[in-house]
């Protein structure tokens, strides 16, 4: 009787063990798949917003020329096409907060100085003041934008890496 009992003793042992092998062997193939779709996943997710990515690092250049001189309507071109693909990108993605840049831009293309402002200022039609608070919120809004696309930015490496 003794004999028969550590035969079944023994079984039930080695089969424990397969047991446990197989599973922790299955548990390691299911997390390794798991990690391979998400990485697939953020692949795909790092394709699809890489354009817009590129699109504010072109806002970023075209403010930096902005920067230099006090923008007037002329110079404006640029970013005003830069602003209406910034909109579509937050149709595109509206759970990033591409909408701050936007209003942050439009914000910029408001405090704009009027044409032909040195003469409107020897002409007296407009005051030094009214054009020194226009560059003042010109240069609010500029840091404003770059602090919104930076917060973009961040939230697509975020979901991307």
């Amino acid at each position: 009787m003794l004999g028969s009992n550590a035969l079944h003793e023994g079984f039930s042992s080695s089969w424990t063990w397969a047991a446990l092998i197989g599973l922790v062997s299955l548990a390691a193939t299911v997390c390794f798949s798991v990690d391979q779709v998400r990485k697939h996943h953020r692949a795909k997710e790092a394709e699809r917003l890489r354009p817009d990515y590129e699109l504010l690092d072109e806002t970023i250049v075209a403010l930096d020329k902005l920067a230099g001189t006090a923008a007037v309507k002329a110079d404006l071109g640029r970013l005003s096409e830069l602003h209406s693909r910034i909109k579509q990108a937050e149709k595109r993605s509206p759970d990033i907060p591409f909408g701050a840049v936007v209003a942050h831009v439009a914000a910029y293309q408001k405090t704009v100085l009027p044409d032909g402002y040195a003469k409107k200022l020897v002409g007296r039609k407009v005051t030094l003041d009214e054009l020194l608070d226009l560059a003042r919120r010109q240069g609010v809004s500029n840091a404003g934008i770059r602090v919104a696309i930076d917060a973009v930015q961040r939230e697509i490496d975020r979901r991307t890496a």
